[in-house]
């Protein structure tokens, strides 16, 4: 790998410190946010030197699509892009920094998973890709290069580079090829349907290729492994266990006779506990409640899981029932909130002075959700986010967000103590601020401490943080954040 030279400093704040990778689309570095002291990774976007004009523009207009994709998805499974900057005639995307391999280089460099490791990395995939498609979000290029297994077991998916969002223009023309040969699934090639069974398709392609070793449709030449894809069937598993059943479902050419969500979240689940997910014939069934799973580790290839739910399967497509219609809006709780409420208005000015002295609200001008009092920089430093929930895969909105704020507190406690920022106290269970609320402080090495509330009304999830400059959250800078979080919540109780 040759490298291509230090980047210069980004922004006047983001300096590149080493060399991650680099691949068809540019390279990744290393870097230091300079402001926040903490550490990020940025991808630099090097178009190819017999790109013409008009591609060069395409490809920054798909970099801008990556990051705007990525940045709308707040979940612990995707790797979150903090900002996007154009300098030097070219996109920089700034992303979380994941310690780690992509399943790729833990396939290549320690061998295929076993069935259960690779089912548990499915897990996390498919909650990842659930909500991006909850979202009109189509991912269009999931494979081992893009999941990144970070040194502490948990699994990420990274690059929405050539992502779909419902309501934008296409950005490639339609002669233009988009993806990985051998992980785009049968009617993206054709050019006739690119929906979220496409999406799974690639996730059982990916899986194939981490229980095997070898994706299951890979030719010598491109050319022929798109055909492959096309016209040939699924080669059978040789080492997929119980999996094998399931990745011979997901990799139907025809998405009608594919796995749903539902039913493939099961069927991994049973697989990555060490259960068979197929009938004793050898048919797909379906039954069983939702459940939850745990990936603890997998670089060692060992995955301990915490499974829940009954039997369940896959059905074969003659044999299944009629689908099941979804659900009506009286059936499917949308909570209380249906629209985003300014974040701005949930602080009074008298309750702002008292907390943040001389500062005055500051709306997000690029995201609706964050309202600042202060900055980084200042003394005092009062952030309200907004994450607004509805109804997905047959949950209620208020179902959905709960979830979502369960997971973030279980990424918090494993985060404590570890990076640029270590927990001071353990997460903490707090009285009077809405629904599931939780307290957790940190201090970054600028010396900054942080004390944040988050909490839930209804389908909405709140973020209520306040800084200052110290060694350690005081107990001033806590009260005075519990304070301020319960009267957003007031606020947000009052409202209709």
């Amino acid at each position: 790998m040759t490298d291509p030279g230090v980047p210069p400093v980004l922004a006047g704040r983001y300096r590149a410190v080493e060399l991650l990778g680099s691949g068809g689309m540019g390279v990744v570095w290393r870097a230091v946010d300079e402001m926040l002291h903490r550490e990020v990774a940025i991808k630099e976007v090097q178009p190819a030197p017999y790109l013409g004009p008009a591609q060069r523009r395409e490809l920054s207009e798909r970099t801008l699509r990556e990051a705007r994709a990525a940045a709308r998805l707040a979940h612990p499974g995707i790797v979150a892009v903090h900002d996007v900057i154009s300098q030097d005639g070219r996109p920089w995307i700034v992303m979380d920094l994941v310690r780690g391999r992509s399943l790729d280089q833990v396939v290549k460099e320690d061998g295929p998973l076993p069935p259960a490791a690779a089912a548990a990395v499915g897990l996390a995939v498919l909650d990842a890709l659930a909500l991006a498609h909850s979202q009109g979000i189509m991912h269009r290029d999931v494979k081992p290069a893009n999941i990144m297994i970070a040194h502490d077991g948990s699994v990420l998916l990274a690059d929405f580079g050539i992502a779909t969002l419902e309501g934008d223009a296409g950005i490639t023309s339609p002669d233009n090829l988009v993806g990985s040969p051998g992980y785009i699934a049968p009617e993206r090639l054709r050019g006739i349907e690119d929906g979220a069974a496409a999406d799974l398709w690639s996730l059982g392609a990916t899986l194939y290729t981490a229980v095997e070793g070898q994706a299951p449709f890979h030719r010598a030449i491109p050319v022929a492994t798109l055909g492959a894809v096309l016209t040939q069937p699924t080669p059978e598993p040789g080492r997929a266990g119980h999996l094998g059943p399931v990745l011979l479902a997901v990799l139907e050419k025809d998405p009608q006779l594919r796995p749903g969500v539902a039913e493939l979240r099961e069927a991994l689940r049973k697989v990555a506990g060490g259960l068979p997910a197929a009938l004793p014939d050898g048919g797909p069934r379906r039954r069983g409640p939702r459940g939850r799973i745990r990936l603890i580790a997998v670089l060692a290839g060992v995955v301990v899981v915490a499974a829940a739910g009954t039997t369940f399967a896959l059905t074969r497509a003659e044999d299944r029932p009629p689908p099941r219609p979804a659900p009506s809006a009286a059936e499917a709780d949308a909570g209380r909130f249906t629209e985003l409420p300014d974040p701005c208005e949930l602080v009074t000015a008298r309750q702002s002075r008292a907390v943040a002295p001389g500062t005055t609200p500051d709306p997000d001008r690029d995201d609706a959700r964050f309202c600042d009092w202060g900055g980084p920089t200042e003394p005092v430093w009062l952030r309200v986010s907004l994450t607004l929930h509805r109804p997905a895969q047959g949950l209620d909105a208020p179902a959905v967000a709960q979830e979502f704020l369960l997971a973030r507190r279980t990424k918090i406690t494993a985060d404590a103590g570890t990076g640029v920022w270590g927990s001071v106290r353990p997460v903490q269970d707090v009285t009077g601020v809405g629904k599931d609320s939780f307290r957790h402080d940190t201090v970054s090495l600028g010396s900054r401490a942080y004390s944040t509330i988050d909490f839930r009304s209804s389908n909405l999830l709140v973020e209520v943080q306040l800084s200052e400059k110290a060694e350690q959250p005081t107990r001033i800078l806590r009260r005075n954040a519990l304070e301020t979080a319960r009267a957003v919540a007031e606020e947000l109780n009052s409202r209709d």
